[in-house]
């Protein structure tokens, strides 16, 4: 890179707030300072009051619905698409390189870009419409706009310069449904601190924990799904066991469920889910739909969990698959399988969680994704 500045519109998500988009973001913003200090410049959402004494922040305001609409037309989908290129253009000499998050909201200004001989990063979160038909976005209409959603981020795809992803699966997804690029790269999801987090130890419970948004419809049906397909086997397997469902304002149907099911221990809310989810002994993840990585697994395998996934829910994890603390599955085999082999396994001289846990950092601490980076931007 030259010695111009780095422009990272990180206003997808307000990164002051809990979640997977946030979490991701503030990795990518914490390995940028670390490559190129006193470089880069952050476009964060104006409601969001981010001031951070290591790079300066441009506050991104909402912009009315009727701007959204109009700006759709032309590949606009996200609140900072015009302010970025006005801002870009008001400052022609000031930066090399500019991040974007997702190929959908870099389809329409990409170009732009180009045309003032900037750089053009691009992570992409998920494969859209995978994403957003799972979780039955309004952008999709009930898949009347997945061709819309196909075209933007086949643009921003294909004419970035470099492109981010988090799974080597996404990754695949693009290549075949737009076509190889010859600048990809699966740098993967990893801490967005250097500060390692210490175990807990307080005593475990024989349980298996489940975590996540219990307010998401795209959470539901797999929840829903788990219960009817692998509840049984569960409880054949452990009888003594329970499952701890925990996550935020769970709908009423997740609640029903629980309710239904003495094996199922529902927390809703929870204030602090990291450390209450620690005390199960295994971590779940049924999540059967979506894209990108379920960031909720490195919580488990930070808390030195072994964790028993659904395949889908294992992108990502590529590195870990059939480690005797990693189980997946994708039917009630394989699930039956995999929970008496991770059984087997917490039950034997070899397991400690610190041993799980020291894993999970040499490939998701912050350093490590610093190292990817660096590979690729600083040749």
């Amino acid at each position: 890179m030259m010695s111009k500045r780095i422009l990272i519109d990180s206003t997808n998500v307000n990164i002051t707030q809990p979640g997977g988009g946030s979490f991701c973001t503030q990795a990518y913003i914490e390995a940028f300072l670390t490559l190129f200090p006193n470089r880069v410049d952050i476009l964060h959402p104006e409601e969001a009051h981010i001031r951070d004494k290591r790079y300066t922040t441009i506050d991104v305001p909402a912009r009315p619905v009727t701007q959204a609409a109009i700006g759709a037309i032309k590949g606009y989908f996200h609140r900072a698409a015009s302010f970025l290129v006005d801002y870009i253009q008001n400052h022609p000499e000031k930066y090399d390189t500019v991040v974007i998050s997702t190929g959908l909201f870099a389809g329409g200004i990409v170009h732009r870009f180009h045309q003032m001989h900037i750089r053009v990063i691009v992570l992409h979160h998920n494969f859209e419409p995978e994403y957003r038909l799972d979780s039955r976005s309004i952008l999709t209409l009930k898949g009347k706009t997945d061709k819309i959603v196909r075209y933007w981020e086949k643009k921003g795809y294909l004419q970035a310069d470099i492109n981010f992803f988090l799974t080597f699966q996404d990754m695949t997804r693009f290549e075949q449904e737009y076509g190889k690029h010859p600048h990809n790269y699966m740098t993967g999801v990893f801490e967005p601190t250097y500060d390692r987090s210490k175990l807990s130890f307080s005593p475990q419970t024989d349980s298996a924990v489940i975590t996540c948004a219990l307010c998401d419809i795209q959470n539901e049906g797999p929840l829903l799904r788990f219960a009817e397909k692998y509840l049984p086997v569960f409880r054949k397997e452990l009888p003594t066991w329970h499952i701890e469902l925990m996550g935020r304002k769970p709908t009423s149907i997740i609640t029903s469920m629980a309710a239904d099911d003495e094996v199922i221990h529902l927390t809703p809310d929870p204030i602090d889910i990291r450390n209450l989810a620690a005390q199960s002994k295994i971590y779940l993840c049924p999540m059967d739909a979506g894209g990108g990585l379920k960031l909720r697994i490195m919580d488990g395998l930070r808390a030195g969990q072994p964790v028993l996934a659904h395949t889908r829910a294992a992108r990502g994890y590529d590195q870990f698959i059939d480690m005797p603390f990693f189980r997946t599955y994708n039917d009630e085999d394989s699930f039956r399988e995999g929970l008496r082999a991770i059984n087997r396994y917490i039950h034997s001289i070899d397991y400690s969680r610190e041993a799980v846990q020291n894993q999970y950092y040499c490939y998701f601490s912050l350093e490590s994704g610093v190292k990817r980076l660096e590979a690729i931007l600083c040749k």
